[in-house]
């Protein structure tokens, strides 16, 4: 994918990319407490649709608050619903967590637990692999209509991926290097943190974009 490295510089191409970036660090902070976070993610979406619609800046303003709230909810609720596996994975954990305080043989319990943890975790290793794999897809299908059935249509996800394997892996692999980085923002204290932190992600949510827009057009419609 050529275009990539545009989406580093895209935030700063904004005229008014540093007051933006300033507001953004006060819903980050709110995000400490949770009710920051469908805000911030809806507004990362925005910026999705924007790369793909061409529209500048990128960087969308800080208004309509109570429409990024939704839309970052449902996007919210899509992670949700991949992660329902995990969950349900780690039900006989908290499980056998009880019956070791409660049986009389918690050494056969300790026992069980150890190859159960064991096998949970040869499983949600490869899922979440395959979950950061195909995330950058989940994103821009999400984005595209706004619909949380267009970004868990897995038949649709994977033939995107089949297609367009490649610049999915890029992007994805990218994505994990960046966010590995984000925490330097606190050799600036703890602001610099949410500076950061929030730079990541859009560049990852301009990834998105591109990433759709190297589709073959035949298949950007769909």
């Amino acid at each position: 994918m050529k275009d990539i490295g545009k989406a580093f510089g895209l935030p700063f191409k904004d005229p008014s990319w540093a007051s933006k970036f300033v507001i953004a660090a006060l819903f980050m902070l709110l995000c400490l407490l949770g009710i920051g976070i469908p805000v911030i993610v809806g507004y990362l979406i925005q910026v999705t649709q924007r790369v793909i619609r061409h529209e500048e800046p990128a960087l969308p303003e800080w208004s309509d608050i109570g429409v990024k709230f939704v839309l970052g909810f449902k996007y919210c609720v899509v992670y949700l619903i991949y992660l329902i596996p995990v969950f349900l994975l780690v039900i006989p954990v908290i499980g056998l967590a009880v019956a070791t305080s409660a049986t009389d043989a918690p050494e056969m319990v300790g026992v069980l637990s150890i190859i159960y943890i064991f096998g949970f975790t040869l499983l949600v290793i490869p899922y979440s692999l395959l979950l950061t794999a195909i995330f950058p897809i989940v994103a821009y299908r999400f984005a595209l209509r706004e619909k949380i059935s267009d970004a868990i249509d897995l038949g649709k996800i994977f033939k995107d991926f089949r297609i367009n394997w490649q610049n999915t892996a890029v992007v994805a692999l990218i994505a994990i290097g960046i966010q590995s980085f984000a925490f330097i923002g606190i050799l600036f204290f703890l602001i610099g943190v949410f500076f950061t932190v929030f730079y990541v992600y859009l560049v990852s949510a301009a990834m998105h974009g591109l990433l759709y827009l190297d589709l073959p057009q035949e298949r950007s419609v769909e």
